[in-house]
């Protein structure tokens, strides 16, 4: 029992032990403690004592030492196992500055790095004498090269481094250079292959042509003589005909002298007037419209984004039915060119339009510079006004503002601005403030202004503008307000063209106004003096009101099957405007809707298509060229612009895919070659139907001018309507 447990203390004593010698380890190794080997020299510095030390000379052996000597008992301390701060700071700051004075000689050139220095002795110990120079050792030799390498590369290197930015910018120029080389040629090589695929195009065009001819002629068969009347294929031209075309050919080559519309960065005085407005009113003197005929005329003028041109006919229609002989001029047109100067609400003929361009055309000769398309046309138009001896002019003020041609009446007192917003290729630095102080520019001194702009930022800086002018601003009621005013008239009212509810209240208290001014025995009952923003309508408004009529704006076409909807919006807000009346008046029919869609450009296309898509289902979206529509006639046109066409119109058929897929919907586009193609599909798909159970279809054409004139066109064939 005795020898178990002295066994046992025996194998308790020994984990301690080792334990104890570990820590001791890892002490002397992060101490820095660093044992002596027979291969390391004696110091020649003296240890310092330590208190209680039994081994003095450094000695470990086992005296003083009941246990291991080389890992000693617990409790037990050593001369090693408590080393001395003060010795440690003082050898790492004579190798710190040691190592200090190598480097600063080396870099003089005094002494190699290898070789002894002046003793710096800190604290303890004798400093190392400097060995005397026997001459330059080889190794001395080389560090010497070496050093004298370095020093001439960083010469080098100060020389070049003012060139580098030249060589740099000498580098990218070459660069640049070959790049654009290359890019030239890579479009010399793309317009070979687009010319090289139109002639090829040009190719399978003739051989359809001459196919089908040769087929026609078999079909004639050998019994029909040639004698025999045949249906013409066109009508013939007359001569008045074709002179008004002639006449209009010449009109439109000054169409390119036309101004460059950009953002209003000065902001005239009251008394200054525009360049081009003076240059106008020259055009008018050699016209034979002198400044005090064209004074006498009371004037009407129309400016905005939106609905400047439908504000203008209505105004027109309301004045007719009250008795005034009105004038007309507005752009751009629809179908004629002459459709944009009327008398009386009627526009000129062929040979009034013919007869105005023959004199006006040779002063142009004489003028520097050329005048442009609209300074032509408001001079033929102010002529046309003074011939007829009209009591007032309603003028439409096109993009331009304050420098459009149709400001030329500066003795304007009544006024309207229309709904503001982005207009067609307007200039993308412009802000909504920038178009309304534009278009509140043409303002007049103490004339009435009259508008139905809704924006706040718009409004204000309206306001700020007749402030300045000395102008009266009023806001015109809403339609609603007007609806529920008239009683007796509204169940026409709320059935009224879409067009006549977004523009008749403005319309109206702007030919009120004028009534006002130059009749006033007409409107004597309204007060108007004291309420210029007058809500009751006369019997005459009334009647204006009903006759009036949009071709093109918000028109709704009925032929058999067709429920044509035709809209000339290209705009973000016209669009969404036109996609809300349609849903409207389509939301309860059961019928298939068809969109028959085109765009002259491709700014804004896939935002103007989304607006399309919103709760709406198209059963099928078709897309086809821009047709070239001119004059009531749909022309032939050149190979390369068919193609192009056609590209664009694959574009949109394919931004009109990707909406699709991004709805999780199946894909409805289809591309068609011409307006026409597009009814004989139509009418070749739904057309054979049974007696009786005939469906209707839901058409809505529109993002065109040249698109809805051409469909317009085709359904005035399909009735037999002439062209």
């Amino acid at each position: 029992m005795i020898s178990l447990i002295k066994t046992m203390s025996k194998v308790r004593r020994a984990g301690p032990t080792v334990w104890q010698g570990t820590a001791h380890a890892s002490n002397k190794f992060f101490k820095g403690y660093k044992p002596k080997t027979e291969q390391e020299p004696e110091s020649s510095e003296a240890q310092p004592s330590v208190p209680g030390d039994t081994n003095p000379e450094g000695k470990r052996g086992n005296t003083g030492n009941p246990g291991n000597s080389r890992y000693p008992l617990p409790g037990h301390k050593t001369a090693a196992s408590v080393p001395s701060f003060s010795d440690q700071r003082a050898k790492w700051s004579k190798y710190s500055a040691e190592m200090q004075l190598k480097a600063k000689l080396a870099a003089q050139g005094g002494v190699k790095p290898d070789q002894g220095v002046v003793g710096v002795g800190v604290g303890v110990g004798v400093g190392v004498g400097v060995r005397p120079s026997m001459g330059p050792t080889p190794g001395q030799s080389n560090w010497k090269q070496q050093q004298q390498s370095m020093q001439n590369k960083a010469e080098r290197d100060n020389e070049t481094k003012g060139s580098s930015a030249e060589d740099q910018r000498k580098s990218w120029m070459n660069r640049m250079h070959g790049s654009q080389k290359i890019q030239a040629q890579l479009l010399k090589e793309l317009s070979a292959k687009q010319q090289a695929g139109r002639d090829l195009q040009l190719k399978k065009m003739q051989q359809v042509s001459k196919a089908s001819a040769a087929a026609t002629a078999a079909s004639v068969g050998p019994n029909k003589s040639a004698a025999d009347p045949q249906e013409p294929e066109e009508q013939a031209k007359s001569p008045e005909r074709m002179a008004y075309l002639e006449a209009v050919r010449r009109l439109n080559i000054f169409h390119s002298f036309e101004p460059v519309l950009g953002r209003m960065r000065s902001k005239m005085s009251k008394a200054q007037v525009d360049p081009f407005i003076e240059h106008t009113l020259e055009l008018l003197h050699k016209m034979g419209v002198s400044k005090e005929q064209l004074e006498s005329i009371p004037v009407i003028q129309v400016a905005g984004s939106k609905g400047k041109g439908t504000t203008c006919g209505i105004v027109q229609n309301i004045l007719t039915a009250h008795g005034i002989k009105t004038g007309l001029l507005c752009s751009p047109h629809l179908m004629y060119s002459y459709e944009r100067i009327r008398i009386n609400g009627e526009p000129l003929s062929e040979a009034q339009f013919t007869e105005l361009i023959h004199k006006i055309y040779p002063e142009l000769a004489d003028m520097d510079p050329t005048p442009a398309h609209s300074q032509i046309l408001t001079a033929m138009a102010f002529r046309a006004f003074r011939d007829a001896n009209v009591d007032v002019a309603i003028v439409e003020v096109g993009r331009g503002g304050a420098s459009d041609s149709a400001n030329i009446t500066l003795h304007a007192k009544t006024i309207g601005i229309s709904t503001l917003g982005w207009e067609q290729g307007s200039n993308l630095s412009e802000s909504m403030r920038d178009i309304a102080w534009a278009k509140g520019a043409i303002m007049k001194p103490a004339a009435t202004i009259f508008t139905n702009v809704s924006q706040p930022e718009c409004c204000e800086v309206l306001a700020q503008k007749a402030k300045q002018m000395g102008a009266k601003l009023y806001r015109v009621p809403t339609f609603n307000a007007l609806t529920e005013a008239n009683p007796s008239h509204k169940r026409f009212l709320t059935k009224a063209n879409h067009s006549v509810k977004l523009n008749a209240s403005l319309a109206t208290q702007l030919a009120y106004d004028y009534l006002r001014r130059h009749k006033p025995e007409i409107v004597v009952g309204l007060n108007l003096d004291l309420d210029p923003k007058c809500t009751q309508l006369t019997q005459a408004a009334m009647r204006g009101l009903e006759t009036f009529e949009s071709v093109g704006h918000f028109d709704i076409v009925k032929h058999d099957m067709y429920n044509v909807y035709l809209d000339t919006a290209d705009s973000v807000e016209s669009m969404m405007v036109c996609r809300e009346w349609f849903y409207t008046l389509t939301r309860s029919h059961r019928a298939t809707k068809i969109l028959l869609y085109n765009k002259t450009s491709d700014s804004n296309a896939k935002d103007l298509l989304t607006i399309l898509r919103f709760n709406v289902n198209f059963d099928e979206a078709h897309f086809v060229p821009c047709p070239n529509f001119s004059e009531g006639e749909i022309l032939p046109d050149e190979e390369w612009h068919v193609m192009e066409e056609m590209q664009r119109a694959k574009r949109n058929a394919r931004t009109w895919r990707g909406l699709c897929e991004q709805d999780g919907k199946k894909d409805t586009s289809q591309t068609s070659a011409s307006v026409n193609a597009f009814f004989e599909h139509v009418q070749a798909k739904y057309g054979d139907q049974k007696f009786g159970m005939k469906s209707e279809f839901d058409v809505l054409v529109t993002g065109s001018r040249p698109l809805v004139a051409a469909t317009i066109t085709m359904l005035n064939k399909m009735r037999g309507f002439p062209g």
